[in-house]
């Protein structure tokens, strides 16, 4: 290494405190920035750090008095003598000095004072990530070198995405979701509320971009509720029969439900098998004296069975709910998702943006892959990876449903089963702790509430560090930490953009099967 590629020398450190160096006189201060890479050449290894700190140093306070102006390079000798600047790092991964693919995520000692400092190059980062499993995510901060993600292990484990609206998660996740489908890393089952991931989208800059659907039309399918998206190779149709209460306790705010009315529906769903043909079509039908045989077979409260029936009328809006016994495209889904196809449900027309039919679609969808392949052993595991991708994750994943609810039960118990969950969500303090818990990857965006900010980086390792990283991004950067990097990672995310499309549909399909290693 050249002499003038190093930036400086460690002057200090401790190993539960990281590293100090001193900043070479030749580096000016604004040339190193939070969350900069660094490579710490020690005697018998190399430690990759990162810069946490930046501070300012005298010598002496009497250069206060009378402050010398650096106009040459004698004045600039004479200003180093007594003012400097010191920058903190913490030492995440260290290289082999023997083998360039060896390196360890354990850091168990500190290189030795005086050792030179240099900023990370593309080759280093290159190696923190097996070639096969590499994907371009975007670059350092303050730098052009590519940073890269294991997109095998970010599918092995459940990932999330957070971020305030308009951070960027949308094309973040696009470009994640592509890569995953490419490689035949996993197949996805993406609940597509704002229709981003389907055929085309709009960029900032208002071009027409192919998305999933168009990028891969025979790998990706779209399904909708709606008939009148032309983009749809089916559509949704789900009929009573499949409607469970639980499905209905997750929208029971948007349904007005009463605490009476989830009472009332637990005791009519026992002894009702087709409930929900009784409660929306036979009841509302049924004179005052057949109403009180009712009353006294249930045994519930006329009041109560009356609101209750009065509040699901309003699902007699959504055409795509029927009451008959017709073949469900859920089975169709669950076959395309068994022959490694993957699926885009997306909500068009009426039901765009319709946050009752983007819930209760979204968790009848999901149960019934928890029903199918909960019931695997698990030397007979599936063999196809799923990856469910749900935006809005805090409302099914809430302290208040998600030990009932579906997605709780996959968070917790199907990684075993190869199904995981890809949560983005802008609001990661509503989500239950135990399942934040469950999370292996997390990509954050921009954040601004305190208490989201502390809620993505419970049980995180070095949180106050991250903490102070995520402080120092803006829109479009991202902090990736966790099981699919070796350290946190502050990137700038490569655009969606036609450059990355080419990429893309020239990328070398992986052909081997992943193996899990758990």
């Amino acid at each position: 290494m050249k002499k003038n590629a190093y930036i400086g020398y460690i002057t200090g450190g401790a190993f539960s405190e990281g590293l100090t160096f001193k900043l070479d006189r030749h580096i000016p201060t604004e040339n190193v920035r939070i969350g900069d890479f660094v490579v710490v050449e020690g005697k018998n290894e190399d430690f990759l750090c990162e810069v946490d700190d930046i501070r300012l140093k005298t010598t002496t306070d009497e250069v206060f008095f009378e402050p010398i102006e650096e106009k040459d390079e004698l004045e600039r000798l004479a200003v180093s003598s007594f003012v400097y600047s010191e920058v903190s790092i913490f030492p995440y991964v260290t290289f082999s000095k023997t083998d360039s693919k060896t390196f360890s995520r354990s850091v168990k000692t500190l290189p030795s004072h005086f050792s030179l400092v240099r900023k990370a190059n593309d080759e280093d980062l290159r190696r923190l990530i097996p070639e096969e499993n590499a994907f371009y995510i975007g670059t350092p901060l303050t730098t052009n070198a590519p940073v890269y993600i294991d997109l095998t292990k970010l599918s092995m484990r459940n990932a999330g995405l957070f971020g305030i609206t308009g951070s960027g998660k949308s094309f973040l996740a696009r470009m994640l979701f592509a890569g995953l489908i490419k490689k035949r890393i996993s197949t996805l089952l993406i609940f597509d509320m704002h229709n981003e991931h389907g055929k085309s989208i709009i960029d900032e800059q208002n071009n027409m971009l192919v998305s999933l659907a168009g990028l891969f039309p025979s790998e990706v399918k779209i399904y909708d509720v709606d008939s009148s998206n032309e983009d749809a190779a089916n559509f949704i149709v789900i009929p009573y029969m499949y409607i469970e209460p639980e499905d209905l306790e997750l929208v029971s705010d948007l349904l007005d439900f009463s605490p009476k009315s989830l009472e009332t529906l637990e005791i009519v769903a026992l002894k009702k098998k087709d409930y929900m043909h009784f409660l929306i079509e036979a009841y509302p039908a049924l004179g005052s004296e057949e109403r009180d045989r009712v009353i006294e077979e249930l045994n519930v409260n006329l009041e109560s069975l009356n609101a209750l029936s009065r509040h699901l009328q309003k699902l007699k809006r959504l055409a795509f709910l029927k009451d008959s016994e017709e073949t469900s495209s859920i089975d169709s889904i669950m076959k395309d998702l068994s022959h490694g196809v993957s699926v885009v449900v997306q909500f068009s027309g009426a039901y765009k943006d319709d946050k009752l039919v983007y819930y209760l679609v979204s968790n009848i969808l999901t149960r019934r892959i928890y029903e199918k392949f909960s019931n695997f052993h698990e030397e007979d595991k599936n063999p196809k990876r799923i990856t469910i991708a749900v935006e809005e994750a805090h409302k099914f994943l809430s302290r208040q449903y998600q030990m009932k609810n579906v997605f709780g039960k996959i968070a917790r118990e199907m990684r075993k089963f190869n199904v995981t969950l890809f949560i983005i969500d802008q609001r990661p303090s509503e989500i239950d702790p135990e399942v934040l818990s469950q999370i292996g990857t997390r990509l954050v965006m921009e954040l601004k509430d305190e208490h989201d900010i502390e809620a993505v980086f419970q049980g995180a390792s070095h949180s106050k560090r991250l903490m102070k990283l995520l402080s120092t991004l803006e829109q479009g950067q991202a902090l990736v930490f966790g099981y699919a990097v070796p350290l946190p990672l502050p990137v700038n995310v490569r655009k969606y953009d036609r450059n990355f499309i080419e990429e893309i549909r020239t990328l070398k399909n992986n052909t081997n099967p992943i193996e899990d290693i758990y």
